[in-house]
């Protein structure tokens, strides 16, 4: 792909079924034949006209991760380093749409749906997996082990360490 027009329709249309991160679509032109000029130009286009915006898009994804499949922020910041998001953007959105609060509500509510559908038995191997639950989910030590001794005391379970 050599042409302007061509390279612009192309990355509308990525951009038209879904969000797109600024290296997402770099990429994808690469991809698709484009010399790195050509993608710098088009990616240019696609600012000025205000369909690509890195902050936006990292907003949308957090919220939608949020929303459908609810991560921590260790693990969205991994899936946004990973799409080429700016370090200082992940951690103003992240700040902005997942505070420590809202971390630790989700952890709750995942740890209260997990509980509902296989309620943990007495012993410490429980306790290990609903943190091991939690930790695949990308949530930092701290929030975990509160989550799990709110929800604890909340249901009334008791989970030795000892056993």
């Amino acid at each position: 792909m050599d042409n302007k027009d061509d390279a612009l329709r192309f990355a509308m249309k990525l951009i038209g079924l879904r969000r797109r991160s600024e290296a997402e679509i770099r990429s994808r032109l690469r991809k698709k034949g484009c010399g790195e000029d050509l993608a710098g130009e088009t990616v240019s286009e696609l600012y000025k006209f205000g369909y690509l915006d890195d902050a936006a898009f990292a907003g949308s994804y957090i919220n939608d991760r949020m929303r459908f499949r609810p991560a921590g922020r260790f693990l969205i910041k991994l899936e946004l380093r990973e799409k080429g998001i700016a370090d200082g953007i992940i951690e103003d959105k992240l700040s902005e749409l997942l505070g420590e609060e809202e971390e630790l509500s989700l952890a709750k509510k995942l740890l209260e749906k997990k509980m509902r559908a296989s309620p943990p038995k007495d012993g410490g191997k429980a306790r290990a997996r609903l943190a091991f639950y939690l930790k695949s989910r990308g949530f930092s030590p701290g929030t975990i082990d509160e989550a799990i001794r709110d929800i604890l005391r909340t249901n009334k379970t008791t989970i030795h360490e000892d056993d």
